[in-house]
């Protein structure tokens, strides 16, 4: 008799999905840290979730539920992080206001469309614990000086205190996640508004940002 596969995938039932396996997974995992914790999850649950045998799980993700974990916290940071240097190259240098404004605006975007709104995950205490958070940690911190150097360059960055530009810019990107968690809808008004309000931060006047918004409608759909 011919032995099959350790931790062959093998679906219990069919799901009504297009997603891959492995994305099932992710978003399986997603769903229920978010509403009852990392700590309080098991990969028997997330797997019975799915619909595929436990041992199935690991053959997707073979460190179990860190590595899923560390792919999750990933996909709030990475998408953008992977952008800054085209949005920069994109944009007019004498106008760093554009810049930021675009790098905000993709922030929230991305931000707003993960699906059962993982951004909170990084805040939750057992997950700053794991493993998986120092690597999204350090991505995280590669955004934060893109907001920095960014914002230093505005017009009127004289407002921020120095040091911490990055830090303000981010954390103000990231309010999207509260929002989300309070039960708002994160339309494109909501959005713009709180790209705008960035600026406003680092000194910029309307008209500056009237201008930035309108440059950001032609650079982000190529971005």
């Amino acid at each position: 008799m011919r032995s099959r596969r350790p931790g062959r995938p093998r679906h219990i039932q069919t799901p009504d999905t297009d997603l891959s396996a492995r994305d099932q997974v992710l978003d399986a995992a997603a769903r229920l840290f978010v509403r009852q914790g990392f700590a309080a999850t098991s990969t028997r649950e997330i797997a019975d979730k799915v619909g595929i045998r436990q041992a199935s799980l690991y053959y997707h993700f073979a460190s179990g539920k860190d590595e899923i974990l560390g792919e999750l916290l990933q996909q709030s940071v990475r998408p953008t992080v992977d952008k800054v240097a085209q949005i920069e190259g994109m944009c007019p240098p004498e106008a760093p206001e554009t810049a930021l404004y675009v790098l905000m605006l993709l922030d929230v975007r991305t931000l707003a469309s993960l699906p059962h709104n993982t951004g909170f995950l990084a805040r939750l205490p057992e997950v700053t614990r794991s493993p998986a958070y120092e690597p999204y940690d350090k991505t995280r911190r590669g955004l934060e000086d893109a907001y920095e150097r960014l914002g230093r360059q505005a017009v009127g960055s004289h407002v921020v205190v120095p040091g911490t530009t990055g830090e303000w810019l981010l954390n103000h990107a990231e309010t999207v996640i509260l929002m989300r968690r309070s039960g708002d809808r994160i339309g494109g008004a909501a959005e713009a508004a709180i790209a705008a309000s960035g600026l406003r931060m680092c000194g910029a006047s309307q008209d500056q940002i009237d201008t930035a918004a309108r440059q950001a409608e032609q650079i982000l759909p190529v971005t």
